[in-house]
């Protein structure tokens, strides 16, 4: 067979399909029946929606005001309040607010490697430390990212002092 008898046989084969799938256009029995009397609405309905409506409006006035929920998921280890028959409990008294120590974020710099020169008879060490600013090359003494300044270079550590309150940072080196 040729590429056209297979696209006349596939194009009659489709049409056959959509002409059998399709109802016939004016089939008896088609028509829609109409609605019988028990389907319509009586006269007595209205005040039956409107007892409905009373009922429902009255209820969402009922769980409209605020409750104190019974437990506390954020609070651990509190006392729950208990309900003895017969006797009323008394209220606890609340709860102590604790100050949260503030906590500095941690740094935004890492050490990327140490870099050393001979010079004369001694070791001049260059920190490689890595920031969102991008990588930073540091001597002993020069600051870093406005925040730290840089204390001392060995040959494994770079020590960063926070100039607010004096604490000691040691980053090592980790390949």
């Amino acid at each position: 067979m040729t590429w056209k008898a297979y696209a006349t046989v596939s194009g009659a084969t489709v049409l056959a399909g959509w002409l059998a799938s399709a109802p016939p256009p004016n089939a008896p029995g088609a028509e829609v029946p109409a609605p019988s009397q028990a389907l319509l609405p009586r006269a007595a309905a209205p005040p039956d929606i409107e007892r409905e409506a009373m009922w429902l409006e009255a209820r969402m006035r009922r769980e409209a005001a605020y409750t104190q929920p019974q437990r506390n998921p954020f609070r651990f280890g509190a006392d729950r309040p208990t309900a003895s028959a017969g006797f009323e409990t008394a209220e606890a008294p609340p709860l102590a607010e604790t100050p949260i120590p503030v906590v500095p974020p941690p740094p935004l710099v890492s050490l990327a490697g140490i870099a050393e020169d001979q010079v004369e008879q001694r070791v001049e060490r260059t920190a490689i430390l890595s920031s969102p600013d991008g990588v930073l090359l540091v001597h002993e003494g020069e600051e870093v990212l406005g925040q730290y300044r840089v204390a001392k270079i060995e040959s494994e550590a770079v020590e960063l002092v926070r100039h607010i309150d004096g604490t000691t940072l040691r980053l090592d080196f980790r390949p």
